[in-house]
């Protein structure tokens, strides 16, 4: 269920950084490719497309995060297979809009996108290092606590 509702919320976002990015872009001649709307006939339809599209690599970048809740998983396992499913997400929709060309754009994308993951991941192992870390110090003090007070209520011995 936690999945359903993040891709939900993965394709609204997906929809409107979407759009946002068509907007700045000056959309729709900068973003919206001639491919794409030759392919739907018309403006409408290609905006419609896009948008669509758009919220579904929203929506499967966002259910993928459920990967890190699998706890018995290692993190570069679950970071490897997200970056495969988004990849596997991206590029056919983007060789559908018209986003890429050509087999270059696209090794370029996956360099630029592997460095990215590389970087993500490394923060990630430098989160989880400090979380244990800060887990160990408080079960150690928590243990010591403990100690203390068996220690304190044993009295004296006879």
């Amino acid at each position: 269920m936690k999945t359903l509702k993040r891709a939900c919320l993965g394709f609204f976002i997906g929809v409107f950084v979407g759009n946002v990015i068509s907007a700045l872009s000056g959309w729709p001649d900068g973003f919206m490719s001639e491919k794409l709307l030759a392919m739907t006939g018309g403006l409408a339809p290609a905006v419609l497309v896009q948008t669509l599209l758009s919220g579904v690599l929203g929506a499967v970048s966002f259910a993928g995060v459920s990967l890190y809740d699998i706890e018995s998983w290692p993190l570069l396992r679950i970071a490897l297979v997200h970056y495969v499913i988004i990849e596997a997400a991206y590029y056919p929709i983007a060789f559908a809009l018209g986003w890429m060309h050509a087999a270059m754009e696209a090794l370029i994308w996956l360099l630029i996108s592997a460095v990215i993951y590389l970087i993500i991941y490394l923060i990630m192992c430098l989160i989880y290092r400090r979380q244990v870390k800060e887990l160990n110090a408080l079960n150690e003090a928590r243990k010591r606590k403990k100690t203390r007070q068996t220690g304190e209520n044993a009295g004296p011995a006879r």
